[in-house]
């Protein structure tokens, strides 16, 4: 019987007469085999070298950080994470130095017994939400609340495969889409995008600092339609009193260092509006027709 086979030497395909047969011919089985032997007697001089340096750390009563990681097989970082978090105990000698007592350690081992953790069979579920719970309440998609809990670290419990989420944290949540019953009319964000030419963050954005109500209906977000027109108009009428650093330019035909050298040099108070820097028209046309 024979069977197709591929070296694991040189990776060549080759016809094997038996199924235990590895290698395309004698010289790749003596290669083969001097390279087993090779790593073999490498992983026995790493496992020699580190007990050495294991019964020597042991015979040790002061460590630095890096020694205390090699004889409790962890990373340097973890030990910095654990005396960061007063779990374990060092000693600063100078800003370059620091030890560790071994008794330290093994007093922290001693203290520190591994205890598996199990949640509570019993708790107060007049405290907690489930998924559809939440949905029907506020109008969401279910898998919506999944990922939206997940996201943002929403505090559960979960027993026999039932997630059950903190009502306190979530009425927090969807308390800023409480609104006004009077209102009736609502824009959604595409409605905004197409009338005013905004894209979705500087949506969020303007409503987050005019204090726009909204309201949110299942997984569909509303913006008030009085609030968001009134906000615009009175933000339209403010800024006509304003250049920005590109109408000075338009107008006077400057570049931007020479608008921002005008602005330094007469000392014309300026505030940035979003990602543009805006200053009062009446004092740059001022200093300009001065310059005239």
């Amino acid at each position: 019987m024979e069977v197709k086979r591929i070296c694991q030497w040189c990776g060549k395909p080759f016809m094997a007469k038996k199924t235990t047969t590895n290698y395309c011919s004698p010289q790749c089985s003596k290669r083969g085999y001097k390279h087993r032997m090779k790593e073999r007697r490498m992983e026995l001089k790493e496992f020699k070298e580190m007990q050495k340096v294991k019964s020597q750390l042991e015979s040790q009563e002061y460590f630095t950080f890096s020694k205390a990681a090699q004889l409790m097989g962890v990373s340097r970082q973890y030990i910095y994470k654990l005396v960061k978090e007063d779990k374990l105990r060092a000693s600063r000698l100078s800003p370059r130095m620091s030890i560790i007592r071994k008794a330290d350690i093994e007093l922290m081992l001693k203290t520190k017994p591994y205890e598996s953790i199990r949640p509570k069979d019993t708790f107060d579920v007049t405290e907690y939400y489930t998924a559809e719970q939440i949905a029907e309440k506020y109008k969401v998609n279910t898998k919506w609340v999944w990922t939206y809990t997940r996201e943002h670290d929403i505090p559960k419990v979960r027993i026999r495969q039932f997630n059950y989420y903190s009502k306190k944290h979530i009425d927090a949540i969807f308390a800023k889409y409480k609104t006004d019953d009077a209102l009736t009319e609502w824009y959604t964000p595409e409605e905004i995008e197409e009338k005013y030419g905004m894209t979705r963050v500087a949506i969020r954005s303007h409503v987050y600092r005019n204090n726009i109500p909204s309201k949110k209906e299942h997984g569909q977000i509303f913006y008030s339609k009085l609030h968001f027109d009134l906000s615009k108009k009175i933000t339209e009428d403010d800024s006509s009193e304003y250049y920005t650093v590109q109408d000075a330019m338009k107008k006077y035909n400057l570049t931007r260092d020479s608008v921002y050298g005008i602005l330094q040099f007469h000392e014309i108070r300026r505030e940035k509006k979003g990602r543009f820097v805006r200053f009062l028209k009446v004092e740059f046309d001022h200093v300009m027709n001065a310059r005239q």
